[in-house]
């Protein structure tokens, strides 16, 4: 079994050290809009932590047109994400603010793991898909018929799928040197995206999906606020939530978790007050004490989402040239 050796620790590592290596929201090919905690699967160690809140909420119009309309110049796919953005209780009205604010059909993004009755209306509006059906029978008949619709469009993965357990906080198994380095390399920062979140109401920016779960699960409010072009700023003015956020994840150690469908949650002592949600809700829990006794993944814990990660790699291409070319005129 593969674990981490702390004979393979940097010791200079620390945030200062970490934070040039980590990229901000402009660096990545896709940001997230999370319109809603409502789903229909309850998957083990899910990314939104959607059975460990209280209560659900959808994004209002209101607030979905703005956080749209604040990545207008963003080169990438703005991703409506949930839960599942197709339960949402006005998602026709969604889609229709998502293309009169972006017109190129391309960066408009769906992820989801079934669109339910609205297939022909996903057809229509998105032009870039993310579809997990998770193993779900359902969602297989669902996003198969809009995978068709769409001409074979994005990522359609049909199977169940390996979560990485998110709840397993890194400062509660390893050294404050390794926990950073880990940090520095994390799947997450480096291959997914930032998000806006409505939190308590509010549209709120973060620099990775996952802190924006966590601040919402939580209740408590450690996002930026929405402005015009908020996604162009630098990693360095999102220390505030890196410090918050990153040490209290388990992502960046990329332990093998559960399946989706075993609907088990594991976890280390840091994040019990949002486990309990999960018992209340009769899931399965593991706790667990030292990073020894779990195996390490052999692959990055996002490397399911092939064709999606082709697009994003040539988006990425796109922004490198730019940048080149704006150095290069200065």
């Amino acid at each position: 079994m593969r674990t981490h050796s702390t004979s393979d620790v940097d010791s200079a590592y620390s945030l200062e050290t970490a934070l040039p290596l980590m990229k901000a929201p402009f660096q990545k090919g896709v940001i997230c809009v999370d319109v809603t905690n409502r789903c229909n699967l309850g998957c083990s160690n899910c990314t939104r932590f959607l059975e460990n809140q209280d209560g659900y909420w959808d994004m209002t119009p209101e607030n979905f047109r703005s956080a749209v309309r604040s990545l207008r110049e963003y080169p990438g796919v703005i991703a409506m994400i949930g839960g599942n953005p197709a339960m949402h209780k006005e998602f026709e009205l969604l889609c229709q603010i998502f293309a009169e604010e972006i017109p190129e059909k391309s960066k408009r993004g769906l992820w989801s793991n079934n669109v339910f009755k609205h297939a022909e209306l996903a057809a229509a509006t998105f032009g870039t898909f993310n579809m997990n059906t998770h193993g779900d029978t359902k969602g297989t008949e669902s996003l198969r018929d809009l995978y068709l619709r769409t001409n074979k469009k994005g990522n359609l993965f049909m199977g169940n799928s390996l979560h990485a357990p998110l709840l397993t906080a890194l400062k509660d198994l390893y050294p404050e040197q390794q926990m950073w380095q880990l940090i520095s390399q994390c799947d997450i920062n480096q291959r997914w995206s930032g998000t806006i979140i409505q939190n308590n109401g509010k549209l709120r920016a973060y620099f990775c999906e996952v802190a924006g779960s966590f601040d919402v699960a939580r209740g408590e409010d450690f996002g930026h606020e929405v402005v015009e072009n908020w996604w162009k700023r630098p990693i360095e003015e999102y220390v505030s939530q890196i410090q918050k956020f990153c040490p209290g994840c388990g992502a960046a150690a990329k332990f093998k978790g559960s399946l989706d469908n075993e609907e088990t949650d594991m976890y280390t002592i840091s994040n019990l007050d949002l486990v309990k949600n999960s018992e209340k809700r009769k899931r399965k829990t593991i706790l667990i004490s030292e990073a020894r006794t779990l195996e390490l993944l052999d692959r990055p814990i996002t490397s399911h989402q092939k064709s999606i990660n082709k697009r994003i790699l040539i988006i990425r291409s796109r922004l490198r040239v730019r940048s080149r070319i704006k150095s290069f005129l200065q």
